[in-house]
């Protein structure tokens, strides 16, 4: 018989204190780091709006917010289809889907350039480091609306 509810958490976490029940950190899931972190850099943005500009807004409009059929990539919208995901799965849909006559065509660096661009559009600030291609840490880092 399982526990359930507040049972379930005192039970685990008392489990964890005794070193009974070690809590491994699942990497498909956002850990810790946010889209507010600053996890990408200005120039990075640029070289991003470049890219997007020639493989995205003939779609999705200079402006980002989309034509009617593809959808906005800025403000509400985003939030409403991004939050509390990861930039993992971000990542990947662009690169599997876009652009749409040529999914996957651009390298893995085009298409984490155009990721910076759709963060700086969206106002998430920029950081020291570029954010890298790397599906593993793009997982590890969400996507909030809020800081």
């Amino acid at each position: 018989m399982g526990f359930t509810g507040r049972a379930a958490c005192l039970t685990l976490a008392w489990l964890t204190s005794a070193g009974l029940a070690p809590i491994a950190q699942d990497a498909s899931k956002p850990g810790g780091r946010t889209v507010w972190d600053g996890v990408y850099t200005a120039e990075q943005a640029d070289r991003g709006k470049s890219l997007y500009t020639q493989s995205c807004a003939g779609c999705h409009s200079a402006d980002l917010r989309g034509d009617g059929t593809a959808p906005s990539l800025v403000e509400g919208d985003f939030a409403f289809q991004w939050a509390d995901t990861s930039l993992g799965e971000l990542y990947e849909r662009i690169r599997t889907l876009m652009p749409s006559t040529r999914p996957n065509s651009l390298t893995p660096q085009s298409y984490i350039d155009i990721v910076s661009y759709v963060l700086k559009a969206n106002q998430f600030p920029a950081g020291p480091t570029e954010l890298a291609a790397e599906l593993a840490t793009l997982k590890q880092i969400q996507i909030s609306a809020k800081p």
